[in-house]
């Protein structure tokens, strides 16, 4: 499992992070190939990590285009909407990332750990929804104070996306060196 969980990691970090010269250094289909096979290495353990497994499979298919494009260049015609639905692809994979480690964390019976998960949960897929939501309308709006706003928003989306990987670092070290089966 603990291969598993630091594939994950490396995974989140290549879909997180964006290095672009030329190309992306820190390729999508890169992290999410090693949130594949992170999850195919839970599948027998954690029936979630199956949905995991798929949505990491779509992801490498899907962000394929963004080694060779800048998304985060202002003049992309046309390039908006695949950002957008990179976006909603890399909370989705989130979302059935946290299942997985839900399921992993109450196996460890460690109370600490399970509300620690079940926080970045809540924050994470809130700010991430939020974020998305507003997307669509900052374009619209004009004003200071909205400025100020996605900024905020932004930020508090990178917070999260942090949290998120230093979370898979904690259960990553807290996992149990020793499982026993105590069923009788």
């Amino acid at each position: 499992m603990n291969k598993a969980l630091q594939m994950m990691f490396w995974g989140y970090l290549f879909v997180f992070f964006r290095i672009h010269f030329g190309f992306d250094w820190l390729a999508d289909p890169i992290g999410y190939y090693l949130l594949y096979a992170g999850s195919a290495r839970l599948v027998e353990q954690y029936p979630h990590a199956q949905k995991a497994k798929i949505a990491a499979g779509l992801g490498i298919v899907i962000s394929f285009p963004s080694i060779f494009i800048n998304l985060s260049e202002p003049n992309l015609a046309g390039w908006e909407m695949y950002s957008f639905a990179l976006l909603a692809l890399k909370l989705i994979v989130a979302y059935f990332l946290f299942a997985v480690l839900k399921s992993i964390v109450h196996d460890f019976a460690d109370r600490a750990l399970i509300s620690r998960t079940n926080r970045v949960f809540n924050f994470y897929i809130g700010i991430h929804l939020l974020a998305l939501f507003l997307s669509s309308f900052s374009m619209n709006v004009s004003g200071d104070l909205w400025i100020a706003f996605p900024f905020i928003l932004g930020l508090s989306v990178v917070i999260m996306d942090i949290a998120f990987l230093l979370l898979l670092g904690a259960i990553r070290r807290n996992e149990p060196a020793h499982r026993y089966d105590l069923s009788v």
